[in-house]
């Protein structure tokens, strides 16, 4: 009788339930796919806004300056309205780059890359550098915003 209780005791720790090996090992593979995907968004968006970056300093330099604004405003946006409407598709999916930083009011919904802090102060720099009365003035609003636009996109 002994013997028979410690067989099914070994039998029970033998057979103990786990999840199957081929299970965890695509559940992990899905887990790194959606975190590669994350970084994927960041990269695009970071990419977004150095053509917008680029773009701004391509039109001060050749002294277009509304359409350098256009740009720098297009940069504290994150982007045109076409990428808003992408954000609100991936909001309304339930994705949210920065749930938490959301929540507590760092980040605007589906923002990726700009802070509402740096939105703001971009905004205002655009605002100054339309305002400017003189090129010293648009000459300082511009370093401002390019000093905004590397911080942003500094890693």
């Amino acid at each position: 009788m002994i013997r028979y209780i410690a067989m099914v005791l070994l039998a029970g720790l033998a057979l103990s339930q786990t999840t199957p090996k081929s299970m965890v090992a695509a559940y992990d593979a899905i887990a790194d796919t959606i975190l590669a995907t994350k970084k994927a968004e960041h990269n695009i968006v970071a990419a977004l806004l150095d053509g917008h970056f680029h773009g701004a300093q391509a039109y001060h330099s050749s002294g277009q300056f509304d359409k350098a604004a256009a740009e720098m405003a297009l940069f504290g946006n994150e982007g045109d309205n076409a990428i808003g409407g992408i954000r609100k598709k991936l909001l309304e999916g339930g994705h949210h780059h920065h749930s938490d930083a959301e929540a507590k009011g760092t980040y605007e919904p589906g923002f990726v890359i700009i802070t509402r802090e740096t939105k703001q102060n971009v905004l205002k720099t655009v605002a100054a550098y339309r305002l400017a009365k003189s090129a010293g003035d648009r000459e300082k609003a511009w370093k401002q915003f390019s000093e905004l636009a590397h911080a942003a996109l500094s890693p």
